[in-house]
C-alpha cells in the first residue's frame, strides 16, 4: 500500500501559566482555564491498487485534546468525551495517538473495498474520466476550542468528506463540558423546565432577522422546510455573548443554505435560564 503519513504533536498554550495576569472576577469570567492542550495532525493519502494513477481517497484530520489538568480524573473525563465525539465508541479506550491511526486505518481500509467496483466500471465505459471522478474521495476532520473560560470548555468537531457525488457533505457538532463535574452539559442543565416552545420562537425570529425578514413565515421562501418545526436541537455552544445554535445542511434548511449558526444574546434568553445553572455566571454578569 502506496500512503504518505504525517503525525504532529503541538502543544497549544491555552491553558493557566497565564492565569495571573489576567482580569479576576467572581466568577473568573475574563480567566482561562487551567487546562493544557495538544493537537494530533495526520495527511494520508491512498491509490487503488497502489497505483499513483488511478483514483484515490485523501484524509485530513487535526484533533486537539485535554493533556494536562491538576484533577486527573476529571481530566480522564474530558478526554474521554474529546475521543468519543471525534473518532467514536470504538477508541475510546485508547491514547489519542492510537485513535488516530485506527481512524486513518479505517478510512482506507473501507476505501479498498470499491477497487473491486471501479475495475469493472473501468472495464466497461468509454467515459473513464467520469468514473475515476466518480472514485475520488475526499475527507477532513478537525476540532476546535471556542470557549475555554468560567469553569466550561466548548468545542466543536466538523467533518467535511466527498465521495464521489454531486457535492460534498459536512457535519458540524458542539459540545460544552462543565470542569467541575467532567461532563457534558444538555440543555436541561441550563434552561428551566418547559423551555422549548420559548426559546423555538426565540431561535426562529433570529434567524429571520439574520435574513432580513420581519415575518418569519417568509424564510420559507428562502430554502427553509416548515418554520414551525424548527426547534432546540441540543448543538449548542456559550460564551460571554451567548449561547449559540448550530443547525447542519438539510436539518431546517435546503442544502443551498448552508450550515446555520443562530447566536441568541443572553438578554433575549435570560429569563429561561436556570439561576444555579453553570452557564449563569456568565448569563447574569454585570456588562
Amino acid at each position: 500500500m502506496k500512503s504518505k503519513k504525517i503525525i504532529f504533536l503541538v502543544p497549544l498554550l491555552l491553558s493557566g501559566i497565564f492565569m495571573t495576569s489576567c482580569k479576576q472576577s467572581t466568577a473568573n469570567i475574563s480567566c482561562d482555564n487551567d487546562i493544557q492542550f495538544d493537537t494530533i495532525t495526520i495527511n494520508e493519502q491512498y491509490h487503488l491498487f497502489g497505483d499513483s494513477t488511478n483514483p484515490s481517497c485523501t484524509l485530513e484530520s487535526t484533533f486537539i485534546y485535554p493533556s494536562d489538568y491538576k484533577d486527573k480524573e476529571i481530566l480522564r473525563k474530558i478526554n474521554r468525551h474529546f475521543l468519543i465525539s471525534f473518532f467514536g465508541e470504538d477508541n475510546v479506550s485508547v491514547s489519542p495517538e492510537k485513535a488516530m491511526e485506527s481512524y486513518a486505518g479505517k478510512y482506507i481500509s473501507e476505501y479498498r473495498e470499491i477497487e473491486k467496483d471501479f475495475l469493472d466500471a473501468i472495464k466497461n465505459t468509454d467515459e473513464k474520466p467520469i468514473i475515476e471522478a466518480s472514485y475520488t474521495y475526499h475527507e477532513m476532520s478537525s476540532n476546535e476550542i471556542l470557549y475555554n473560560k468560567s469553569n466550561l470548555i466548548c468545542y466543536a468537531v466538523s467533518v467535511e468528506y466527498f465521495t464521489g457525488g454531486a457535492h460534498g457533505e459536512h457535519g458540524y457538532n458542539n459540545y460544552v463540558i462543565y470542569l467541575q463535574t467532567g461532563d457534558i452539559m444538555e440543555e436541561m442543565d441550563i434552561f428551566v423546565d418547559n423551555y422549548q416552545d420559548d426559546l423555538a420562537r426565540i431561535i426562529v425570529n433570529a434567524i429571520a432577522s439574520a435574513h432580513h425578514v420581519t415575518d418569519p413565515v417568509e424564510l420559507e421562501n428562502m430554502g427553509f422546510f416548515n418554520i414551525k418545526e424548527i426547534y432546540p436541537n441540543n448543538n449548542f455552544y456559550v460564551d460571554e455573548n451567548g449561547i449559540t445554535y448550530t443547525f447542519n445542511h438539510y436539518e431546517i434548511a435546503a442544502h443551498s443554505v448552508g450550515k446555520i449558526d443562530v447566536v441568541l444574546p443572553y438578554d433575549k434568553i435570560r429569563h429561561l435560564i436556570r439561576e444555579n445553572s453553570p452557564v449563569a455566571p456568565l448569563a447574569f454578569a454585570e456588562k
